[in-house]
């Protein structure tokens, strides 16, 4: 008898390296038993945001050796981060976009790359319409915003985010039951996927 896959739902930011550590740790939970993932936006620095202050650049610039150094040794991941200071919502609408043509998993995890590994600006047009057209579809009009989909879809993510009380991401609920807050351990995430599967059979 096949396990069911379990329903993860997932609140993040494709700029948020907590969000890329999490989100590479349930690829390998993935390996492990069957995940029906449901990605959904959240933006650290929406449009309109203040620039990011010196002391801000500072922690990140000081946190970053043990990021590089954490990716490598976990992940074997070499980081080049992007730009800081970016508003990543055209990249989550080319995701919302990218859904209705089943490339949506590959873009999700290209727009996290393109920023992590090849220190690209995913608020770029050029870039995020390249990321596309490797991926086999026109994503011009979510990019612009003149698709209302996208844009609505994304404006829901980030309207339910705030109705649950998210104010950090990665935001991560297993089965539609548990709640886990940020990139904890795999076994962490392991614990929660197995609660909230013992408890859908029930």
């Amino acid at each position: 008898m096949n396990t069911p896959a379990l329903r993860v739902d997932i609140w993040s930011d494709f700029v948020c390296p907590f969000c890329f550590i999490g989100a590479l740790r349930l690829e390998q939970l993935a390996q492990q038993r069957p995940l029906d993932f449901h990605w959904h936006a959240f933006q650290l620095r929406p449009a309109g945001s203040p620039p990011m202050d010196a002391a801000k650049r500072k922690m990140i610039a000081e946190h970053t050796p043990k990021l590089t150094a954490q990716m490598r040794e976990e992940f074997g991941l070499d980081i080049a981060r992007g730009p800081l200071d970016i508003d990543t919502r055209a990249a989550h609408r080319l995701f919302a976009a990218a859904q209705a043509t089943a490339q949506g998993a590959a873009v999700h995890d290209a727009l996290f790359r393109a920023y992590w590994l090849h220190g690209q600006d995913i608020s770029d047009p050029a870039v995020l319409g390249a990321v596309a057209a490797k991926h086999g579809f026109d994503g011009t009009a979510a990019i612009s915003g003149s698709d209302t989909a996208s844009e609505q879809s994304v404006a829901a993510d980030v309207a339910q985010a705030a109705q649950y009380g998210f104010h950090g991401v990665p935001a991560i609920v297993f089965g539609q039951k548990y709640y886990v807050s940020g990139a904890q351990p795999l076994a962490v995430f392991a614990q929660a996927a197995e609660k909230a599967a013992a408890e859908s059979s029930l």
